[in-house]
Protein backbone atom coordinates (compact mmCIF):
# COMPACT_ATOMS: atom_id res chain seq x y z
CA UNK A 1 0.00 0.00 0.00
CA UNK A 2 1.76 3.18 -1.25
CA UNK A 3 1.63 6.42 0.64
CA UNK A 4 2.12 9.54 -0.65
CA UNK A 5 5.09 11.23 0.46
CA UNK A 6 6.07 15.17 0.03
CA UNK A 7 9.10 15.97 -3.27
CA UNK A 8 12.67 16.43 -3.05
CA UNK A 9 11.72 20.08 -3.73
CA UNK A 10 9.20 19.81 -0.35
CA UNK A 11 11.28 18.72 1.63
CA UNK A 12 13.76 20.77 0.91
CA UNK A 13 11.54 23.61 1.82
CA UNK A 14 10.65 21.92 4.56
CA UNK A 15 14.15 21.69 6.22
CA UNK A 16 14.41 25.14 5.44
CA UNK A 17 11.60 26.74 6.73
CA UNK A 18 12.42 24.63 10.05
CA UNK A 19 15.68 26.13 10.12
CA UNK A 20 14.56 29.15 9.70
CA UNK A 21 11.89 28.76 12.37
CA UNK A 22 14.41 27.06 14.68
CA UNK A 23 16.45 30.25 14.31
CA UNK A 24 13.26 32.63 15.57
CA UNK A 25 12.53 30.36 18.11
CA UNK A 26 15.83 30.39 19.72
CA UNK A 27 15.68 34.18 19.76
CA UNK A 28 12.24 33.76 21.44
CA UNK A 29 13.11 31.70 23.41
CA UNK A 30 15.91 33.32 25.28
CA UNK A 31 15.61 34.89 28.49
CA UNK A 32 13.37 38.00 28.92
CA UNK A 33 11.60 37.74 25.90
CA UNK A 34 8.47 38.38 25.79
CA UNK A 35 6.82 34.90 24.71
CA UNK A 36 3.06 34.33 24.91
CA UNK A 37 3.58 30.62 23.34
CA UNK A 38 3.71 28.71 20.46
CA UNK A 39 1.56 28.18 17.44
CA UNK A 40 2.13 23.95 16.74
CA UNK A 41 2.00 22.54 13.42
CA UNK A 42 2.74 18.77 12.54
CA UNK A 43 2.65 16.46 9.71
CA UNK A 44 3.31 12.56 10.32
CA UNK A 45 3.55 10.08 7.51
CA UNK A 46 3.96 6.02 7.50
CA UNK A 47 7.65 5.05 8.92
CA UNK A 48 8.32 1.92 10.90
CA UNK A 49 7.46 2.67 14.19
CA UNK A 50 6.77 -0.13 16.99
CA UNK A 51 4.74 0.40 19.98
CA UNK A 52 7.60 -0.70 21.62
CA UNK A 53 10.12 2.00 19.63
CA UNK A 54 7.82 4.51 20.77
CA UNK A 55 7.26 3.39 24.77
CA UNK A 56 10.96 3.48 25.03
CA UNK A 57 11.21 7.14 23.16
CA UNK A 58 8.51 8.39 25.14
CA UNK A 59 11.07 7.18 27.99
CA UNK A 60 13.81 8.66 26.86
CA UNK A 61 12.14 12.37 26.50
CA UNK A 62 10.40 12.15 29.84
CA UNK A 63 7.46 12.27 28.00
CA UNK A 64 3.95 11.32 29.71
CA UNK A 65 3.50 7.67 29.47
CA UNK A 66 -0.10 7.26 30.32
CA UNK A 67 -0.71 8.94 26.75
CA UNK A 68 1.01 6.09 25.04
CA UNK A 69 -1.73 4.22 22.48
CA UNK A 70 -2.52 0.61 23.97
CA UNK A 71 -0.66 -2.60 22.47
CA UNK A 72 -1.37 -3.33 18.87
CA UNK A 73 -4.26 -6.24 18.63
CA UNK A 74 -3.72 -8.56 15.85
CA UNK A 75 -7.50 -8.71 15.32
CA UNK A 76 -7.95 -5.07 15.02
CA UNK A 77 -4.95 -5.41 11.74
CA UNK A 78 -7.40 -8.06 10.68
CA UNK A 79 -10.59 -5.99 10.65
CA UNK A 80 -8.96 -2.74 9.12
CA UNK A 81 -7.64 -4.85 6.55
CA UNK A 82 -10.29 -6.79 5.04
CA UNK A 83 -13.02 -4.27 6.19
CA UNK A 84 -15.03 -1.47 4.08
CA UNK A 85 -11.82 0.59 4.07
CA UNK A 86 -8.86 -2.39 3.59
CA UNK A 87 -7.34 -3.95 0.39
CA UNK A 88 -9.90 -3.61 -2.25
CA UNK A 89 -8.66 -3.51 -6.26
CA UNK A 90 -10.64 -1.90 -9.31
CA UNK A 91 -9.03 -2.77 -12.82
CA UNK A 92 -11.16 -2.99 -16.44
CA UNK A 93 -11.01 -6.43 -17.80
CA UNK A 94 -9.46 -5.57 -20.55
CA UNK A 95 -6.46 -4.56 -18.92
CA UNK A 96 -6.46 -6.11 -15.54
CA UNK A 97 -2.80 -4.88 -14.50
CA UNK A 98 -4.82 -1.03 -14.79
CA UNK A 99 -5.36 -1.61 -11.03
CA UNK A 100 -6.76 1.21 -9.13
CA UNK A 101 -9.99 2.92 -7.45
CA UNK A 102 -13.05 2.10 -8.36
CA UNK A 103 -14.18 5.40 -9.70
CA UNK A 104 -10.65 5.42 -12.31
CA UNK A 105 -12.85 2.82 -14.28
CA UNK A 106 -16.09 2.76 -16.38
CA UNK A 107 -16.33 5.42 -19.29
CA UNK A 108 -12.58 5.90 -19.31
CA UNK A 109 -12.10 5.70 -23.23
CA UNK A 110 -14.83 8.23 -24.10
CA UNK A 111 -18.17 9.37 -23.71
CA UNK A 112 -20.38 6.73 -25.53
CA UNK A 113 -17.24 4.35 -24.70
CA UNK A 114 -18.95 1.20 -21.89
CA UNK A 115 -16.01 -0.64 -20.44
CA UNK A 116 -16.70 -3.40 -18.48
CA UNK A 117 -14.69 -3.85 -15.02
CA UNK A 118 -14.28 -5.66 -12.09
CA UNK A 119 -13.69 -5.18 -8.28
CA UNK A 120 -11.71 -7.34 -5.97
CA UNK A 121 -13.13 -6.66 -2.44
CA UNK A 122 -13.55 -8.62 0.91
CA UNK A 123 -16.90 -9.82 2.11
CA UNK A 124 -17.96 -10.80 5.49
CA UNK A 125 -19.09 -14.37 6.04
CA UNK A 126 -19.08 -15.37 9.71
CA UNK A 127 -17.45 -14.76 13.26
CA UNK A 128 -17.30 -16.65 16.48
CA UNK A 129 -15.24 -17.26 19.51
CA UNK A 130 -12.74 -19.11 17.51
CA UNK A 131 -13.08 -17.26 14.16
CA UNK A 132 -13.84 -14.65 11.79
CA UNK A 133 -14.15 -15.30 8.17
CA UNK A 134 -14.55 -13.49 5.18
CA UNK A 135 -14.38 -14.62 1.36
CA UNK A 136 -12.81 -12.02 -1.51
CA UNK A 137 -15.44 -11.22 -4.02
CA UNK A 138 -15.12 -10.48 -7.66
CA UNK A 139 -17.85 -7.63 -8.33
CA UNK A 140 -18.11 -7.89 -12.62
CA UNK A 141 -19.87 -4.74 -13.80
CA UNK A 142 -21.73 -4.73 -17.28
CA UNK A 143 -22.07 -1.31 -17.65
CA UNK A 144 -24.06 -1.88 -21.32
CA UNK A 145 -26.06 -4.56 -19.34
CA UNK A 146 -26.26 -2.79 -16.23
CA UNK A 147 -26.03 -5.77 -14.13
CA UNK A 148 -24.15 -7.18 -12.03
CA UNK A 149 -22.03 -10.49 -11.55
CA UNK A 150 -20.22 -12.03 -8.71
CA UNK A 151 -17.54 -15.00 -7.99
CA UNK A 152 -18.17 -14.86 -4.28
CA UNK A 153 -15.16 -17.40 -3.24
CA UNK A 154 -11.63 -16.71 -4.90
CA UNK A 155 -10.23 -17.13 -1.85
CA UNK A 156 -10.99 -17.54 2.56
CA UNK A 157 -9.44 -14.96 4.62
CA UNK A 158 -9.51 -16.51 8.33
CA UNK A 159 -8.68 -14.81 11.35
CA UNK A 160 -7.60 -17.42 14.46
CA UNK A 161 -7.71 -16.30 17.56
CA UNK A 162 -5.82 -17.11 20.35
CA UNK A 163 -7.83 -17.98 23.13
CA UNK A 164 -4.95 -19.96 24.87
CA UNK A 165 -4.70 -18.98 28.83
CA UNK A 166 -1.98 -15.73 29.05
CA UNK A 167 -2.32 -14.75 25.45
CA UNK A 168 -2.91 -10.84 24.53
CA UNK A 169 -6.00 -9.58 23.74
CA UNK A 170 -7.01 -9.87 20.60
CA UNK A 171 -4.14 -12.70 19.62
CA UNK A 172 -4.74 -14.21 16.58
CA UNK A 173 -3.27 -15.38 13.17
CA UNK A 174 -4.18 -14.51 9.65
CA UNK A 175 -5.03 -17.50 6.92
CA UNK A 176 -5.71 -16.95 3.33
CA UNK A 177 -6.70 -19.93 1.53
CA UNK A 178 -6.71 -19.32 -2.48
CA UNK A 179 -9.56 -21.44 -4.49
CA UNK A 180 -7.06 -22.22 -6.95
CA UNK A 181 -10.05 -23.73 -9.02
CA UNK A 182 -11.85 -20.19 -8.74
CA UNK A 183 -8.94 -18.34 -9.96
CA UNK A 184 -7.63 -20.87 -12.61
CA UNK A 185 -11.49 -20.20 -14.41
CA UNK A 186 -10.27 -16.16 -14.55
CA UNK A 187 -8.55 -15.24 -17.82
CA UNK A 188 -4.56 -15.40 -16.94
CA UNK A 189 -4.58 -11.37 -16.44
CA UNK A 190 -6.79 -11.66 -13.90
CA UNK A 191 -5.32 -14.89 -12.05
CA UNK A 192 -2.08 -12.66 -11.34
CA UNK A 193 -4.16 -8.99 -10.24
CA UNK A 194 -6.16 -11.63 -7.95
CA UNK A 195 -2.87 -13.45 -6.33
CA UNK A 196 -1.60 -10.01 -5.97
CA UNK A 197 -3.62 -8.72 -4.08
CA UNK A 198 -3.54 -11.96 -1.37
CA UNK A 199 -0.40 -10.71 -1.47
CA UNK A 200 -1.27 -7.64 -0.33
CA UNK A 201 -4.13 -9.29 2.03
CA UNK A 202 -1.22 -10.69 3.78
CA UNK A 203 2.03 -8.71 3.49
CA UNK A 204 -0.85 -5.49 4.54
CA UNK A 205 -1.85 -7.36 8.25
CA UNK A 206 1.92 -8.31 8.66
CA UNK A 207 2.69 -4.24 8.56
CA UNK A 208 -0.35 -3.75 10.89
CA UNK A 209 0.36 -5.94 13.37
CA UNK A 210 3.89 -4.53 13.55
CA UNK A 211 3.57 -0.60 13.00
CA UNK A 212 2.03 2.33 14.01
CA UNK A 213 0.06 3.42 11.16
CA UNK A 214 0.37 6.89 10.72
CA UNK A 215 -2.95 7.62 11.54
CA UNK A 216 -1.97 6.29 14.96
CA UNK A 217 0.75 8.54 15.33
CA UNK A 218 -0.96 11.31 14.53
CA UNK A 219 -3.64 10.22 16.89
CA UNK A 220 -1.12 9.81 19.73
CA UNK A 221 0.43 13.46 18.68
CA UNK A 222 -2.77 14.94 18.79
CA UNK A 223 -3.92 13.55 21.97
CA UNK A 224 -0.42 14.83 23.15
CA UNK A 225 -0.42 18.38 22.00
CA UNK A 226 -4.44 18.49 23.39
CA UNK A 227 -2.99 17.64 26.73
CA UNK A 228 -1.26 20.40 27.17
CA UNK A 229 -4.02 22.33 26.96
CA UNK A 230 -3.87 23.20 23.83
CA UNK A 231 -6.09 26.03 22.01
CA UNK A 232 -7.28 24.88 18.20
CA UNK A 233 -6.64 28.14 16.18
CA UNK A 234 -8.10 26.85 13.01
CA UNK A 235 -11.56 24.83 13.62
CA UNK A 236 -10.89 21.73 11.34
CA UNK A 237 -7.95 21.35 13.94
CA UNK A 238 -4.39 20.76 12.60
CA UNK A 239 -3.32 24.23 13.80
CA UNK A 240 -2.61 24.55 17.81
CA UNK A 241 -1.70 27.58 20.35
CA UNK A 242 0.30 26.03 23.68
CA UNK A 243 1.32 28.64 26.18
CA UNK A 244 5.16 28.96 26.93
CA UNK A 245 5.10 26.92 29.86
CA UNK A 246 4.93 23.84 27.88
CA UNK A 247 8.06 24.62 25.70
CA UNK A 248 10.33 22.22 26.96
CA UNK A 249 7.43 20.02 26.03
CA UNK A 250 6.93 21.03 22.77
CA UNK A 251 10.91 19.93 22.20
CA UNK A 252 10.37 16.74 23.35
CA UNK A 253 7.52 16.11 20.99
CA UNK A 254 9.79 17.97 18.26
CA UNK A 255 12.14 15.04 18.91
CA UNK A 256 9.91 12.58 19.08
CA UNK A 257 8.24 13.10 15.90
CA UNK A 258 11.51 13.52 13.86
CA UNK A 259 12.28 9.91 15.04
CA UNK A 260 9.16 8.69 13.57
CA UNK A 261 11.11 9.19 10.02
CA UNK A 262 9.55 9.60 6.88
CA UNK A 263 9.76 13.53 6.26
CA UNK A 264 7.27 13.48 10.02
CA UNK A 265 7.93 16.88 11.48
CA UNK A 266 6.29 19.41 13.97
CA UNK A 267 6.50 22.87 13.70
CA UNK A 268 6.76 25.57 16.69
CA UNK A 269 6.23 29.28 15.60
CA UNK A 270 7.02 31.44 18.52
CA UNK A 271 4.86 33.79 19.49
CA UNK A 272 5.35 37.59 21.18
CA UNK A 273 3.53 38.47 23.56
CA UNK A 274 1.15 41.43 22.10
CA UNK A 275 -1.79 42.46 22.20
CA UNK A 276 -2.72 41.50 18.50
CA UNK A 277 -1.65 37.59 19.28
CA UNK A 278 -3.76 37.57 22.81
CA UNK A 279 -6.97 38.71 20.70
CA UNK A 280 -6.26 35.84 18.49
CA UNK A 281 -6.01 33.12 20.42
CA UNK A 282 -8.83 34.44 23.20
CA UNK A 283 -10.83 34.49 19.75
CA UNK A 284 -10.25 31.04 18.76
CA UNK A 285 -10.85 30.08 22.55
CA UNK A 286 -13.67 31.82 23.05
CA UNK A 287 -15.43 30.65 19.56
CA UNK A 288 -14.60 27.15 20.18
CA UNK A 289 -16.29 27.31 24.12
CA UNK A 290 -19.32 28.59 22.80
CA UNK A 291 -19.45 26.19 20.47
CA UNK A 292 -19.18 23.56 22.72
CA UNK A 293 -21.52 24.90 25.35
CA UNK A 294 -24.28 25.07 22.61
CA UNK A 295 -23.96 21.78 22.13
CA UNK A 296 -23.68 20.75 25.36
CA UNK A 297 -26.66 22.99 26.01
CA UNK A 298 -28.60 21.11 22.97
CA UNK A 299 -27.64 17.57 24.33
CA UNK A 300 -29.00 18.50 27.98
CA UNK A 301 -32.49 19.44 26.75
CA UNK A 302 -32.20 15.94 24.62
CA UNK A 303 -31.55 14.38 27.66
CA UNK A 304 -34.62 16.14 29.45
CA UNK A 305 -36.97 15.38 26.60
CA UNK A 306 -36.36 11.92 26.53
CA UNK A 307 -36.02 11.41 29.87
CA UNK A 308 -33.15 9.87 29.67
CA UNK A 309 -31.57 11.13 33.13
CA UNK A 310 -28.95 8.46 33.33
CA UNK A 311 -26.78 10.64 30.36
CA UNK A 312 -26.33 12.83 33.49
CA UNK A 313 -22.70 12.13 34.68
CA UNK A 314 -21.38 12.15 31.39
CA UNK A 315 -23.12 15.89 30.38
CA UNK A 316 -21.54 16.99 33.54
CA UNK A 317 -18.11 15.55 32.85
CA UNK A 318 -18.08 17.86 29.57
CA UNK A 319 -18.80 20.55 31.68
CA UNK A 320 -16.38 20.79 34.52
CA UNK A 321 -13.86 19.88 32.00
CA UNK A 322 -14.73 23.17 29.66
CA UNK A 323 -15.21 25.00 32.98
CA UNK A 324 -11.30 23.78 33.90
CA UNK A 325 -10.17 25.11 30.20
CA UNK A 326 -11.97 28.53 31.08
CA UNK A 327 -10.12 28.81 34.32
CA UNK A 328 -6.67 27.82 33.09
CA UNK A 329 -6.88 30.05 29.68
CA UNK A 330 -7.99 33.26 31.59
CA UNK A 331 -5.03 32.31 34.46
CA UNK A 332 -2.45 31.78 31.45
CA UNK A 333 -3.70 34.40 29.35
CA UNK A 334 -4.31 36.66 32.06
CA UNK A 335 -7.50 38.20 30.87
CA UNK A 336 -11.45 37.82 31.94
CA UNK A 337 -13.47 35.46 29.84
CA UNK A 338 -16.88 36.98 31.51
CA UNK A 339 -19.02 35.88 28.37
CA UNK A 340 -17.88 32.36 28.47
CA UNK A 341 -18.33 32.21 32.45
CA UNK A 342 -21.74 33.67 32.08
CA UNK A 343 -22.59 31.07 29.17
CA UNK A 344 -21.01 28.24 32.03
CA UNK A 345 -24.01 29.62 34.86
CA UNK A 346 -26.81 29.07 32.03
CA UNK A 347 -25.71 25.91 31.07
CA UNK A 348 -24.88 25.24 34.89
CA UNK A 349 -28.77 25.72 36.14
CA UNK A 350 -29.47 23.85 33.12
CA UNK A 351 -27.64 20.82 33.93
CA UNK A 352 -28.59 21.31 37.60
CA UNK A 353 -32.53 20.52 36.65
CA UNK A 354 -31.49 17.43 34.63
CA UNK A 355 -29.63 16.18 37.83
CA UNK A 356 -32.41 16.90 39.81
CA UNK A 357 -34.51 14.56 37.82
CA UNK A 358 -31.85 11.85 38.01
CA UNK A 359 -32.08 12.03 41.50
CA UNK A 360 -35.68 11.52 41.75
CA UNK A 361 -35.66 8.96 39.77
CA UNK A 362 -33.13 7.16 41.77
Amino acid sequence: MSVPQPSTAQDAELKTGDAVFDSYAESMDAEGAPLLGHLVLYSIFDGQVTRDDLARWFRELDLDEALLPPPLRNVDAFERVTGPDGVRVAYPLDDPRATGPASRHGRRRGRNQLVNSATLMVRPVRRDGGQIVRHVVREVRDEEATSLEYDTRLATCIFHRDNTEGSPEGAGTLEIQPNNAAIARLPEAEQTTVRQMLTDLHDTYQRRCTYLTSDKLRSVVRRYVEHLSAIRVRPTGGVYFVHRQHAQTLGALRTLIKRFGQDSHLVRVPLPDQDEMREMIITAFTTKAKDELDQLAQDIAAAQRSGKAKEAAKLYERFTALKQATDEHSDLLSISLDDTRAALELVKIQLGGLLATAADDE
